[in-house]
């Protein structure tokens, strides 16, 4: 075997990329209020999304230590990457670098800096780089320098889901609810920062595409559209962008957190 790729269901990956016999991608467990299901399992989506609407607790845990091991440990001499979701946001990034300290495997652990279909785009590069004949060295380059051109803008349906986080004050949910707005947030180098907070859902679209245009879409080496159980929304923002490489469906362990009707854009930025 060659070099092996490592990352989760939530780098929101093609199938066909996810079906590679170079790739293993690690599910993330879903625990719904009547058992644990992995989240790359045929309808979780829909399951997790109805707990939501009933106001059912659902929640998620990342790949193990143990998990990460046993994939690095399939890859032998030719040694593994490991793409994680940004070190901010989950223990996928402390999971993995245990396990490449414990692995008797080459690993190299590398922060996508992002999350979501923006990891994908990472973990495409590095793919692309081993396809070129770059080896371990040249992908793990081409993912690093990727990582630090990954963007994300996306729009949320609405703040019901930030409401059960308790992250957000209740009396400002409560004047945002009333106004009807969608929160626009761009994610960068592992940072989360508001946008705006139109007031229609094609004020979101507008507003996300606005600013993938200023970010270099246009320009960009790969792009993809994502949603969460709306893609009748995800082509309506393609249209907009004039093109995407692909539309991918976001994570259901993502959706714990997002709701459904989440739409957004990642891409690699143009160089310099």
């Amino acid at each position: 075997m060659g070099v092996l790729v490592i990352t989760d269901t939530s780098a929101c990956l093609p199938s066909h990329v996810a079906r590679r016999d170079d790739v293993r991608v690690l599910p993330i467990t879903i625990h719904l209020p009547w058992g644990d299901v992995l989240a790359d399992a045929p309808g979780v989506a829909r399951a997790v999304f109805e707990c939501l609407e009933r106001g059912e607790e659902v929640k998620s845990s990342a790949p193990s230590v143990v998990d990460y091991l046993g994939a690095v440990e399939e890859a032998g001499s030719a040694g593994a990457l490991v793409i994680v979701p940004a070190a901010e946001f989950t223990v996928m990034h402390r999971n993995a670098h245990l396990a490449a300290a414990l692995a008797r495997s080459p690993a190299l652990v590398i922060d996508s800096r992002t999350a979501a279909a923006a990891q994908g785009l990472v973990v495409l590069e590095a793919l692309a780089a081993l396809d070129r004949g770059a080896g371990f060295a040249g992908a793990a380059r081409a993912a690093e320098e990727a990582a630090q051109r990954a963007r994300l803008v996306a729009a949320l349906d609405d703040l019901r889901h930030l409401r059960r986080s308790g992250r957000v004050p209740a009396q400002a949910l409560s004047f945002a609810e009333r106004l009807g707005v969608r929160p626009v947030f761009v994610l960068r180098d592992g940072m989360v920062e508001r946008l705006g907070l139109p007031r229609s859902e094609e004020g979101a679209l507008r507003r996300i595409a606005r600013e993938a245009a200023r970010g270099g879409i246009g320009c960009a080496s790969r792009s993809a559209a994502f949603h969460a159980a709306c893609p009748e929304r995800a082509e309506r923002l393609r249209a907009l962008l004039g093109h995407t490489d692909h539309v991918v469906e976001f994570s259901a362990a993502m959706g714990i957190h997002t709701g459904p009707g989440v739409v957004g854009v990642a891409w690699l930025a143009p160089e310099g």
